[in-house]
C-alpha cells in the first residue's frame, strides 16, 4: 500500500511555515520628495541588519494612530501591513500573520544587473568631513535611458559605519552588489534619486541612528496538502 502526498489548491489539510528576521539597528530619515506636482518633506525608518543586508522594514506615517509598515525581503517576500504608533516602537517582536499581506517578490528582472553598474566617485565632502561616494549607473544609451525611464542612485556612505553591510534599498541595487561586492560597506548618509532627466526627485538624510534588538515573524502558509491512498 503506498501513500502519496499532492500539493493542491483546495485544501484538507493545512501546515504553516514561520521565518523569523532579527534587525539591530533603526535609521531615521528626512526623506524629500520632488515632483513636477508637489514638494513633501516626511520622516521614514528603517529596521536594518549590520551583517544581513539583503531584507529590511520602512516605516512611515499611514495617519494619526497608525503606520505603514512596509517589510521587504530581496528576491523573496514583500507585506504592506498597518501598525499602531504608539506600539511599534515599544516592541522587541512584530508579527505579519495575515497571509494576504505576504507576497512573493522573486525578482524576474536579476538578469538586468548586467545592464547597471556601480561606480565609486571622489570622496564627498560633507560639513568638513570626507564620505565614500558611489553611484548605481545603467549602462545602456542616454536615448535608451530616457525612453525607459530609468534613473540613476547616488549613495554618500557616513564615516565610521564600515562595520555595517550596505544599506542599498532598492533591489537593484541589492542584486548587482550581490553579484560584484565592488562597493565599500556603510550606512548611506545621503541617498540621492535622479530621474532619467537627472533631476533630484527623491533625497534621503540621515537623522539618527539607534541600536535595537527587534524580531519580525513571518508566518505564511505552506501549500496545502491531501493524502491519497493507493
Amino acid at each position: 500500500m503506498k501513500y502519496i502526498t499532492l500539493a493542491l489548491l483546495l485544501s484538507f489539510s493545512f501546515c504553516f511555515a514561520q521565518k523569523t528576521y532579527e534587525f539591530d539597528t533603526l535609521l531615521e530619515y528626512e526623506c524629500r520628495f520632488n515632483t513636477t506636482k508637489s514638494d513633501t518633506t516626511v520622516t521614514q525608518y528603517l529596521y536594518t541588519n549590520s551583517k544581513d543586508n539583503s531584507y529590511y522594514i520602512s516605516v512611515r506615517d499611514y495617519d494619526s494612530l497608525h503606520y505603514s509598515l512596509n517589510f521587504y525581503a530581496y528576491n523573496k517576500y514583500h507585506s504592506q501591513v498597518k501598525v499602531i504608533k504608539s506600539k511599534l516602537f515599544k516592541s522587541a517582536e512584530i508579527d505579519i500573520l495575515d497571509c494576504e499581506t505576504i507576497h512573493n517578490s522573486s525578482s524576474k528582472y536579476k538578469f538586468r544587473t548586467k545592464e547597471y553598474d556601480f561606480v565609486n566617485l571622489k570622496d564627498t565632502l560633507v560639513n568638513n568631513t570626507l564620505n565614500k561616494t558611489y553611484k548605481l549607473s545603467y549602462l545602456k544609451s542616454k536615448k535608451k535611458k530616457k525612453r525607459r525611464k530609468i534613473g540613476t542612485i547616488q549613495y554618500i556612505i557616513k564615516p565610521n559605519t564600515e562595520y555595517y553591510l550596505p544599506v542599498l534599498y532598492h533591489i537593484t541595487a541589492y542584486n548587482e552588489w550581490d553579484k560584484e561586492r565592488n562597493i565599500p560597506n556603510g550606512i548611506f548618509k545621503e541617498y540621492i534619486f535622479y530621474n532619467y532627466n537627472d533631476e533630484i526627485t527623491n533625497h534621503y538624510k540621515l537623522k539618527e541612528i539607534k541600536h535595537t534588538a527587534v524580531k519580525l515573524n513571518v508566518t505564511k502558509p505552506c501549500p496545502p496538502t491531501m493524502t491519497i491512498q493507493k
